[in-house]
């Protein structure tokens, strides 16, 4: 064995007995067929057949969560139609989070509707006890709250109960805690398409560390009521005012001066 078979082959992840194994394999058969294939009927055996779907990575999940979530984000940028969830800001961190699931795990029309009743009743309680309106509590109350609502959504999907959703949607909210809401150029575009990207990802893996049995130290209650102090505490240029944070860097000033000789 040589020292780059160590460090150094490259490959498309996320496995390497599984993906790179498998790619030296079909170019194995196919240096032994001589010609070009037209067409494979693959069969799984072992390891492949028991973990290769259960890896979660066998079509990028996490790739299409990004994804969707970056358009859905640009489509409110554009003023397309859209559904606020919940609010137009965040609108793409649960269609990206549960339209990719679905697609992955060929989840029941019905059990999708069920996942949204879940998300909708996080995003009520989070509502009805903090914010969901970046004016009011910055950007944790809208992608944070998004993200809460996709996690609890997802966990509930992949088989958790009351406590896993409930400690789904805290870890997913405490990484959000303190996100200021403060868009360049008072636009709905930087920060904002990007954020809702990190929001879906944080969803996914708040979910499967959930799943897997890690708790929130944090209960549930009390992430929430965190997260309407720290709103709270918020000075008023970091609540979508346009007038702190990423909205008043060099950056963005040279972003609005090329904005307005454009008009």
């Amino acid at each position: 064995m040589e020292l780059f078979d160590i460090i150094g082959p490259v490959m498309v992840g996320p496995s390497s007995s599984h993906t790179a194994g498998a790619v030296r394999i079909g170019y194995a058969a196919s240096r032994l067929l001589g010609e070009k294939v037209k067409d494979a009927r693959i069969l799984l055996y072992g390891s492949f057949l028991d973990t290769g779907k259960g890896h979660g990575m066998d079509r990028a999940l996490l790739g299409k969560v990004m994804e969707r979530a970056v358009k859905m984000g640009e489509s409110n940028a554009c003023m397309k139609r859209i559904v606020a969830a919940p609010t137009a800001g965040s609108c793409g961190v649960i269609p990206a989070v549960l339209l990719s699931y679905e697609e992955y795990g060929k989840v029941p029309e019905d059990e999708l509707i069920n996942a949204l009743y879940v998300a909708a009743g996080i995003g009520k309680v989070i509502g009805e006890n903090a914010s969901i309106a970046g004016a009011s509590g910055g950007c944790q109350a809208e992608i944070g709250t998004a993200s809460a609502m996709a996690a609890g959504a997802l966990a509930y999907l992949q088989g958790g109960d009351n406590e896993t959703i409930a400690n789904a949607m805290a870890l997913a909210l405490k990484n959000m805690l303190g996100l200021a809401c403060d868009p360049v150029g008072a636009l709905v575009e930087v920060p904002c398409v990007k954020r809702n990207s990190h929001g879906a990802v944080n969803a996914v893996a708040s979910a499967q560390m959930a799943l897997a049995g890690v708790r929130s130290a944090i209960s549930p209650d009390d992430v929430i009521d965190s997260m309407r102090r720290i709103g709270n505490e918020m000075p008023a240029s970091l609540k979508e005012t346009g007038k702190g944070g990423l909205a008043t860097s060099e950056s963005a000033r040279r972003i609005c001066g090329r904005m307005s000789r454009s008009v």
